[in-house]
């Protein structure tokens, strides 16, 4: 295998547990951090809202997998997914961590350390009221979301040679 020995791979959830669905992207990544097959040498973050103060922990990351709800306006639980570019077109007005996100990635570009690749994996809510436990239709939703992640993380390790070991990073918030 001719693997690529720079290439650092990142998953990051972000959401606020503490408004519903809005949390998703937190229960998502933690349970992606205990999953068995989650691929050696992907760095676990749990972001929570932290928008720019994630910069330091995303320096080096080459290709970055992030977990969140998006507010498409599809059926609550329905997934999406946006690459690199389409990014821009994710919507923002109903979240304050997305548009923390963008600052983010944003930064990033402009201190010349943007990931080479970006995927956003998004799930609808159905609701970001205050509360602490998902909606049955997003919480059924989350066995696709991480299916979708572990998918994209191995298309990104599947060349590394040599993986590190996994490294987490929980409670940032």
């Amino acid at each position: 295998m001719t693997g690529d020995a720079s290439r650092s791979v990142a998953a990051l959830g972000l959401g606020n547990p503490m408004r519903t669905d809005d949390g998703a992207g937190i229960y998502a990544i933690r349970k992606l951090s205990d999953a068995d097959n989650l691929p050696l040498g992907v760095q676990v973050i749990e972001g929570g809202t932290l928008g720019l103060e994630l910069l330091h922990h995303l320096r080096g990351v080459t290709h970055l997998l992030v977990l969140d709800v998006v507010d498409t306006g599809s059926a609550p639980g329905t997934l999406s997914r946006f690459v690199d570019e389409e990014l821009a077109a994710v919507p923002t007005a109903r979240s304050v961590h997305l548009l923390g996100l963008a600052d983010l990635l944003g930064s990033m570009k402009l201190l010349g350390e943007a990931p080479e690749e970006v995927v956003l994996l998004g799930i609808q809510p159905e609701s970001t009221n205050w509360g602490v436990t998902l909606s049955p239709c997003v919480d059924a939703a989350l066995s696709q979301l991480l299916e979708a992640a572990v998918t994209q993380l191995l298309n990104w390790t599947a060349a590394t040679e040599e993986p590190a070991p996994v490294m987490a990073s929980r409670g940032l918030a």
